[in-house]
Protein backbone atom coordinates (compact mmCIF):
# COMPACT_ATOMS: atom_id res chain seq x y z
CA UNK A 1 0.00 0.00 0.00
CA UNK A 2 2.59 2.03 0.68
CA UNK A 3 4.40 1.95 -2.87
CA UNK A 4 1.12 2.82 -4.27
CA UNK A 5 0.49 5.84 -2.24
CA UNK A 6 4.51 6.84 -3.10
CA UNK A 7 3.43 6.08 -7.02
CA UNK A 8 -0.11 7.90 -6.53
CA UNK A 9 2.00 10.83 -4.95
CA UNK A 10 4.97 11.20 -7.51
CA UNK A 11 2.08 11.41 -10.52
CA UNK A 12 -0.02 13.98 -8.94
CA UNK A 13 3.30 15.92 -8.82
CA UNK A 14 4.19 15.28 -12.04
CA UNK A 15 0.96 15.94 -13.11
CA UNK A 16 0.36 19.35 -11.50
CA UNK A 17 3.90 20.85 -12.25
CA UNK A 18 3.51 19.79 -16.38
CA UNK A 19 -0.34 20.73 -16.86
CA UNK A 20 -0.80 23.13 -13.71
CA UNK A 21 1.89 25.05 -12.76
CA UNK A 22 0.00 27.88 -11.91
CA UNK A 23 -1.32 25.77 -8.85
CA UNK A 24 2.63 25.86 -7.11
CA UNK A 25 2.09 29.80 -6.48
CA UNK A 26 -0.38 31.59 -4.45
CA UNK A 27 -3.13 33.43 -6.44
CA UNK A 28 -2.55 36.47 -4.13
CA UNK A 29 0.13 37.66 -2.08
CA UNK A 30 1.01 40.42 0.38
CA UNK A 31 3.66 42.99 -0.60
CA UNK A 32 5.46 46.34 1.17
CA UNK A 33 5.97 48.98 -1.12
CA UNK A 34 9.62 49.68 -0.92
CA UNK A 35 9.90 52.46 -3.82
CA UNK A 36 7.14 54.18 -5.45
CA UNK A 37 7.38 56.67 -8.40
CA UNK A 38 5.22 58.89 -10.65
CA UNK A 39 5.38 58.05 -13.97
CA UNK A 40 3.62 59.53 -17.66
CA UNK A 41 0.32 60.55 -17.41
CA UNK A 42 -2.30 58.80 -19.02
CA UNK A 43 -5.08 60.67 -19.54
CA UNK A 44 -7.26 64.13 -17.90
CA UNK A 45 -10.15 64.63 -16.24
CA UNK A 46 -11.77 68.07 -16.30
CA UNK A 47 -12.40 69.70 -12.88
CA UNK A 48 -14.66 71.70 -11.05
CA UNK A 49 -14.25 74.00 -8.18
CA UNK A 50 -16.18 76.51 -6.16
CA UNK A 51 -14.48 78.90 -3.65
CA UNK A 52 -15.41 78.47 -0.20
CA UNK A 53 -15.36 82.09 0.64
CA UNK A 54 -16.12 83.40 -2.64
CA UNK A 55 -18.50 80.95 -4.08
CA UNK A 56 -16.53 81.26 -7.37
CA UNK A 57 -16.16 78.30 -10.14
CA UNK A 58 -12.56 77.46 -11.08
CA UNK A 59 -12.11 74.68 -14.28
CA UNK A 60 -8.93 72.82 -15.10
CA UNK A 61 -8.13 69.64 -15.87
CA UNK A 62 -6.31 66.87 -13.42
CA UNK A 63 -4.20 64.72 -14.89
CA UNK A 64 -3.94 61.21 -14.72
CA UNK A 65 -0.69 58.96 -14.12
CA UNK A 66 1.09 55.45 -13.97
CA UNK A 67 3.19 54.54 -11.13
CA UNK A 68 6.07 51.87 -10.65
CA UNK A 69 6.77 50.40 -7.06
CA UNK A 70 9.17 48.34 -6.16
CA UNK A 71 7.78 45.49 -3.88
CA UNK A 72 8.78 42.99 -1.59
CA UNK A 73 6.64 40.27 -1.01
CA UNK A 74 5.81 39.61 2.91
CA UNK A 75 4.20 36.01 4.46
CA UNK A 76 1.27 35.90 6.18
CA UNK A 77 2.69 37.49 9.18
CA UNK A 78 3.98 40.82 7.54
CA UNK A 79 7.79 39.62 7.36
CA UNK A 80 9.47 39.21 4.45
CA UNK A 81 9.25 36.03 2.39
CA UNK A 82 12.56 34.73 1.03
CA UNK A 83 10.79 32.31 -1.01
CA UNK A 84 10.26 35.48 -3.49
CA UNK A 85 12.42 37.23 -5.10
CA UNK A 86 11.73 41.69 -4.86
CA UNK A 87 9.59 42.67 -7.45
CA UNK A 88 10.77 45.69 -9.50
CA UNK A 89 8.84 48.03 -11.78
CA UNK A 90 5.15 46.74 -10.96
CA UNK A 91 2.70 49.10 -12.77
CA UNK A 92 -0.13 50.74 -11.53
CA UNK A 93 -2.75 53.58 -11.71
CA UNK A 94 -3.45 53.29 -8.32
CA UNK A 95 -1.16 55.36 -5.96
CA UNK A 96 0.49 53.63 -2.93
CA UNK A 97 3.05 55.62 -0.56
CA UNK A 98 6.06 53.47 0.51
CA UNK A 99 5.29 51.28 3.59
CA UNK A 100 1.91 50.21 2.43
CA UNK A 101 1.18 47.03 2.72
CA UNK A 102 -0.99 45.83 -1.46
CA UNK A 103 -2.18 42.65 -2.09
CA UNK A 104 -0.87 41.36 -5.62
CA UNK A 105 -2.00 39.19 -7.77
CA UNK A 106 -0.45 36.40 -9.93
CA UNK A 107 -2.45 35.72 -13.33
CA UNK A 108 -2.41 33.00 -14.50
CA UNK A 109 0.75 31.10 -12.17
CA UNK A 110 3.40 33.41 -13.62
CA UNK A 111 5.41 36.29 -11.58
CA UNK A 112 4.04 39.24 -13.52
CA UNK A 113 2.44 40.86 -10.71
CA UNK A 114 -0.59 42.94 -10.89
CA UNK A 115 -1.37 45.04 -7.90
CA UNK A 116 -5.23 45.15 -6.43
CA UNK A 117 -5.05 46.97 -3.60
CA UNK A 118 -4.33 48.61 -0.84
CA UNK A 119 -4.79 46.24 2.21
CA UNK A 120 -4.04 45.78 6.45
CA UNK A 121 -2.41 43.33 7.92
Amino acid sequence: MNQLAEMVRAVVHKVIATEYPHLRLPAVLLARVVAARELEAYGEQELTVRGESTGELARGEYPFYWYAYNLTVLDRFGSPDSAFPALPQIRSRKWFQEGAVVAVALPYGELAPAIIGEVRL
